[in-house]
């Protein structure tokens, strides 16, 4: 899968990054919301779409929630999983709650993200066949 990553954390980036390259994913990160959603807008107008889209709740700027919106806006069947620290979480409202199709919780395992994965684009083939 084509993968985007946003976190405003350089460390926690690269190891979802390198996690997921070594599932054999292709992975493109950001080091923003207002980045990520700049490369997401790139991706669809070069009809080289994303598959999956993992944000970060808690940036400066431009939140995960927001970040969110904007994805779906641009794409709607597009999956996002967020992933929250435990002082963001409170923040999620439900709008916030609403864009997303999964939450995880930060530090996450490997093992979390990669159930999370196959449970989002499960739902998105399910979707699909409706």
């Amino acid at each position: 899968m084509k993968i985007l990553v946003i976190d405003d954390e350089p460390e926690a980036r690269d190891l979802l990054r390198r996690l997921l390259e070594k599932d054999g994913h292709s992975v493109i990160t950001a080091g923003s919301g207002q980045e990520g959603i700049s490369i997401f807008e790139d991706a669809l107008l070069q009809q080289n779409p994303f598959d999956l889209v993992i944000t970060d709740f808690g940036m400066p700027q431009m939140n995960g929630g927001q970040v969110a919106k904007a994805i779906k806006s641009l794409s709607p069947s597009t999956p996002i999983i967020l992933l929250s620290g435990w002082d963001s979480r409170g923040n999620a409202d439900n709008e916030v709650l609403s864009m997303i199709d999964c939450l995880l919780n930060k530090p996450t395992t490997g093992q979390e993200l990669r159930l999370a994965i196959k449970r989002v684009i499960a739902q998105r083939s399910h979707a699909a066949r409706l």
